[in-house]
């Protein structure tokens, strides 16, 4: 069961994880990619995407689930902990965005889309 802030999030459909390296790249005039030079100096960063989906028999209870990812998305986060289906490791994250879509046709479905940055916060 994937959890953010022990938050259950439902049925998840896909994870993503992009590990990036922030590498400085520097092509040399006259020369071949080969002479580029090419530095690891700003170490790197992950990106959580997770698209998934909530179900509940009231609308009460996706009104919570939404407001309480909302207010960890709250302009001084302090990090919470991700713990995804696939890879459970527990993960330091602040969420970057967090897009939603309730449908009146299937009232008790909330899709959404969370994107989460790991790190130490400050």
């Amino acid at each position: 069961m994937a959890t953010l802030n022990s938050t259950d999030l439902g049925t998840i459909t896909r994870e993503t994880q992009t590990k990036d390296s922030n590498l400085f790249f520097y092509p040399l005039p006259l020369s071949d990619s080969n002479e580029a030079l090419l530095l690891d100096l700003m170490g790197t960063s992950r990106t959580i995407t997770v698209e998934g989906y909530k179900i509940s028999t009231t609308k009460a209870t996706l009104t919570t689930f939404v407001t309480t990812i909302e207010t960890l998305q709250n302009g001084e986060q302090s990090g919470v902990t991700y713990v995804g289906d696939f890879i459970t490791t527990n993960k330091t994250v602040q969420v970057q965005t967090f897009t939603w879509d309730w449908v009146e046709a299937d009232v008790n479905r909330i899709k959404y889309t969370l994107t989460l940055l790991q790190g130490t916060p400050l």
